[in-house]
């Protein structure tokens, strides 16, 4: 059974059970990347070697890892499809060689500095606007850019001051992917990426006075970066925080949107919250997640580090 013909089948039966944003990332990395490398092939025979190939050409070609290891993961569930369904032997058990960490080390982290940090917080607060308040949200909660989006006023409890996350908005493909034919896009709002993300997470009491000020005049369906009953999508948000980073605040630099996720969490790390806490409020799943991302000691900590055990192991005479 040929690759492509076992993708045909797999992907109505997998559509009935997971939801519609993962089955149209699915739909992406199949048009995209694996049908063209493996829809003439026979399922059941594709083995290491060849899957290696595929790897290497992706990773040469600059693809991320991740969004290698992503089409693995879809490439396994269609050949086990053929296999469970149709009773003929495969090899899903391949092995494949990833370049080691150590060599693909060297990404920073992008993040704003803490000086940085309260600048941006300081103008939001001078310039209220729904989008300024959005941005000032987001900062100071660590929120995903389609879980602000998505944020309505109902959503916020004023007597508890918390927020409850419990959806996301996003632009996704609704039309297959196929070569040649240029998909058309929808915004649907969903439920969030996993259940740790749905969660509550404190107000900031510096923020609580402007988010009341707005809820006051809001009704409760109104989106908190629009002000109205209709959202704002990522893409325009992303637009409106650009600009507001380079002409308001006036930084020299302005960082992915995510980067103000990136930012929150690593101050809150950097001040000795515990990672159990920050993994709970950024909606992680494994707190794994947290300590890989966010958990690297700074120089100013190693040398403390350093001076202070060996002080207190020599009791002060070193």
């Amino acid at each position: 059974m040929i690759f492509w013909e076992a993708y045909m089948e797999w992907e109505p039966m997998k559509q009935r059970y997971v939801k519609e944003s993962t089955m149209n990332a699915y739909k992406f990395i199949a048009y995209k990347h694996l049908l063209p490398f493996f829809g003439e092939l026979p399922a059941e025979r594709i083995d290491k070697k060849t899957v290696q190939k595929f790897v290497d050409m992706k990773q040469d070609s600059g693809l991320a890892k991740k969004t290698v290891k992503d089409c693995i993961i879809v490439l396994k569930m269609v050949v086990r499809f053929v296999e469970e369904e149709h009773g003929i032997p495969v090899v899903d058990r391949w092995n494949i060689v990833f370049p080691s960490n150590n060599i693909e080390a060297g990404r920073k982290l992008e993040r704003y500095s803490q000086a940085d940090f309260k600048r941006i917080m300081e103008t939001a607060l001078e310039n209220p606007s729904p989008r300024n308040l959005a941005i000032l949200i987001t900062l100071t909660t660590g929120l995903r850019i389609g879980e602000v989006c998505a944020l309505q006023f109902c959503d916020i409890d004023l007597e508890r001051k918390v927020i409850h996350v419990s959806k996301t908005i996003e632009r996704l493909y609704c039309t297959e992917m196929i070569p040649g034919r240029k998909g058309r896009t929808k915004l649907i709002i969903s439920t969030t990426k996993t259940l740790s993300s749905n969660r509550e997470i404190p107000i900031m009491r510096s923020v609580y006075p402007l988010v009341k000020k707005f809820a006051a005049i809001a009704r409760p369906e109104y989106y908190v970066a629009t002000m109205s009953e209709k959202p704002t999508e990522p893409r325009t948000f992303r637009n409106h925080y650009r600009d507001f980073i380079l002409h308001k605040v006036g930084l020299k630099e302005c960082i992915k949107f995510h980067g103000l996720r990136h930012t929150f969490a690593s101050i809150l790390i950097e001040n000795k919250v515990d990672v159990k806490t920050v993994s709970s409020i950024l909606g992680h799943s494994d707190i794994s997640t947290t300590m890989n991302v966010y958990v690297h000691p700074t120089e100013d900590m190693k040398r403390d580090a350093i001076n202070g055990a060996l002080k207190r192991a020599f009791k002060g005479t070193l």
